[in-house]
């Protein structure tokens, strides 16, 4: 853990990946719950409308929308997000579904690494090179 300020308030604290501190975390979740809250009793509001009636920032309602906890579906939003990638139109999070299957799919193979065919023949193996130093040794 590392000493980091928080984004929002400033205040030093330890960090565990979140950028933002436990206290101001708190507050973002309380305000996630007004707004969820107002979604649930009032849907197809448009953002702006949501604001103003629980008080939360456009900006936070947005974050949380690119964050996959609100979707676009039951809010009516006068802001469009868009996939970082291809900047294709989206509803919620970062990337579009497609670029995110192809993101998913590059990894997948970036993980597949080609074995030698002959160990014995390869440059890189660690085997052949602690094998001399023994004999060396001896």
């Amino acid at each position: 853990m590392k000493l980091i300020n928080c984004k929002e308030c400033g205040k030093l604290f330890s960090s565990t990946g979140k950028k933002i501190c436990p206290d101001c975390r708190k507050s973002e979740e309380e305000k996630f719950e007004k707004v969820k809250d107002y979604l649930w009793d009032n849907p197809n509001s448009t953002a702006l409308k949501v604001a103003k009636e629980t008080g939360v920032e456009k900006e936070l309602i947005i974050k949380f929308m690119r964050e996959d906890r609100l979707a676009a579906e039951g809010l009516l939003i006068d802001y469009t997000l868009k996939c970082k990638r291809c900047a294709k139109e989206i509803k919620s999070g970062i990337f579009c579904q497609s670029c995110r299957a192809k993101m998913i799919n590059d990894f997948g193979e970036g993980e597949k690494e080609e074995e030698p065919k002959d160990p014995k023949k390869s440059k890189d193996s660690k085997g052949m090179f602690l094998k001399n130093r023994f004999k060396r040794n001896n």
